[in-house]
């Protein structure tokens, strides 16, 4: 009797025991700064307690005591790092560090999660994160899409990740895997953490540029990197005069090898006229193009070794330190192909531009043109048709050079545009570009809203000619949103069924409504979801905008 109890205890011992730690990598090359942030996913299937946090010190950290914090928020890391206000610090240790060693970070007050999807935001003090790079990825962005970056049991699920030098600041570099252990126990009471997200979008949402911004060029995956073809291999952006803008496709146009003597270059940083490389010094044909919410006509191109093209007159000092800053604010519009610091006057490097005859199309190709900092090269290709199309073309590309050698990809006009928000060119094909910058109706939350504090409702991009409009709150999210085209607002979506409204005056392009959130304990936890509707003439038959959704889950930390 006493044998079948002794068996009995250690099948329901084996059955409730944890599969923990869950392992990750380790020995990754690639690290951070000092202060630093490390970011994944985390999928809890059942409760679970951590105890303690196995991570990857850098080469650049010295010897002697550091610091991890770890913080929860949104559900996902992704699109949410550059708003330290989303986080909450949920835990911390302080332990032995040392250059490319595997520190254990026994967390001072160990705490639980429930079943869901939580954002990581791991923070180094007095040492730096040491990881790897993605690789064998269907995307640089999406969490957990590398084949190196998903790690999973049956309790909980790693996706990874992304990093940056700056904790929850500054340019992000994807994808980045997490080195290190989660050591837990099964069981215990959640935390609930104060958190909310934006989800969806709002209407209308039309802007003058698009970008893609790789912070590192490992995460390149436009041409042929590696030796394999990339999905994408070439793009147009076909001039819709009528509009002044660009509709964007996918092409995969191959790279028309170059037939034309090389472009005499006195150095490796510099712009030059394209048109001084044809007799008399003139283009076959004028280049059409957006420009000050109508068109321009160039009739000379400043071409720049760094991989970017201006329409003359306009012009800008040749620049080997892409940023989207410059690519929206700059004094003049901007065809970035593949803007790094290069340096096409290496040996075994050249840049031509000519006149494709049988095509008709103006050429400009950077054909086997080194990287600043590497040996390795990049070839690609930027074609003009007179009817004003642009096609970027892309043969065998560079990933080297690290984070120091960012990669900005994209078209703009310059001269202040808004901001459209970093895309993923490879997915986000088709698209289009105007000739006004209109941000959709937005939605966010003033704080996190924690029990006994308020819910402070901030809408903003409010058109002019709003008079008045309702925040609604709900309980059960709608994915994807309702189109409301079936009541004459196409592309304007319900985000929430709508269990609760309040009315509200506009006077402005922004509006707050705060509401008190009582502190009690049956709320924490809560889960609900708000939208903004403005009446706004002119945009659509109905007369009415609808902003994103916000996921508000309330707590009491």
């Amino acid at each position: 009797m006493r044998t079948l109890s002794l068996i009995a205890a250690l099948a329901l011992t084996t059955l409730g025991a944890a599969q923990s730690p869950l392992l990750t990598l380790s020995g990754g090359t690639n690290q951070g700064n000092v202060g630093g942030g490390l970011y994944f996913d985390l999928q809890i299937n059942q409760t679970v307690t951590i105890t303690r946090i196995d991570f990857l010190c850098g080469a650049n950290t010295a010897a002697g005591n550091g610091t991890l914090s770890i913080w929860l928020g949104p559900t996902t890391y992704l699109g949410n790092v550059a708003n330290p206000s989303l986080w909450a610090l949920v835990g911390s240790t302080t332990t032995a560090v040392g250059p490319s060693t595997m520190a254990q970070g026994t967390l001072t007050a160990p705490f639980a999660l429930a079943p869901g999807s939580y954002g990581v935001a791991l923070q180094s003090s007095n040492h730096n994160f040491g990881y790897t790079n993605g690789v064998g990825c269907t995307s640089t962005t999406i969490p957990g899409s590398c084949a190196n970056s998903i790690f999973s049991n049956s309790e909980m699920t790693i996706r990874a990740g992304a990093a940056q030098n700056a904790f929850l600041s500054g340019g992000v570099f994807t994808p980045r895997v997490f080195n290190g252990a989660i050591h837990y126990t099964l069981g215990g009471t959640p935390i609930a953490v104060a958190a909310w997200q934006p989800y969806d979008k709002g209407c209308y949402a039309y802007y003058r540029s698009f970008y893609q911004l790789f912070p590192n060029p490992v995460g390149l995956n436009l041409g042929i990197t590696g030796g394999v073809p990339n999905p994408v291999t070439a793009f147009k952006l076909v001039l819709n005069q009528t509009r002044a803008g660009y509709d964007v496709m996918v092409t995969n146009t191959p790279v028309a090898p170059p037939t034309s003597p090389p472009v005499t270059l006195a150095g490796p940083d510099l712009t030059f006229s394209a048109a001084a490389q044809f007799p008399n010094n003139q283009l076959p044909f004028g280049i059409p193009h957006p420009l000050a919410g109508g068109m321009g006509f160039a009739s000379d191109l400043n071409v720049s070794t760094e991989g970017y093209i201006v329409p003359a007159p306009a012009s800008i000092p040749n620049d080997g330190t892409p940023t989207t800053g410059e690519l929206l604010g700059a004094a003049a519009p901007r065809w970035a192909a593949h803007w790094k610091n290069m340096n096409p006057a290496a040996s075994g490097s050249s840049m031509h531009v000519e006149y494709d005859v049988i095509a008709g199309e103006l050429l400009v190709t950077w054909n086997n043109v080194a990287d600043a900092a590497a040996t390795t090269t990049s070839t690609f290709q930027v074609a003009f048709s007179f009817n004003g199309d642009v096609e970027y073309r892309y043969g065998a590309m560079s990933q080297n050079g690290g984070g120091s050698y960012p990669i900005v990809i994209g078209w703009s006009e310059g001269n202040g545009s808004l901001d459209p928000g970093n895309i993923e060119i490879a997915t986000a094909l088709p698209l289009s570009t105007y000739n006004v910058d209109n941000p959709p109706l937005t939605l966010g939350l003033g704080q996190r809203p924690r029990l006994g504090s308020n819910l402070v409702l901030d809408t903003s991009r409010i058109p002019t000619g709003t008079g008045a409009g309702v925040i609604a709150l709900g309980f059960t999210q709608l994915t994807p949103g309702l189109d409301l085209g079936i009541i004459g607002a196409p592309n304007c979506r319900m985000a929430a069924v709508y269990d609760a409204t309040v009315t509200v005056g506009i006077t402005g392009s922004t509006h707050q409504l705060v509401l008190g959130i009582p502190n009690l304990p049956a709320l924490n936890g809560g889960l609900m979801y708000g939208q903004s509707v403005t009446v706004s003439p002119g945009f659509n038959a109905l007369g009415v905008l609808t902003s994103n959704g916000v996921r508000i889950l309330l707590g009491s930390i």
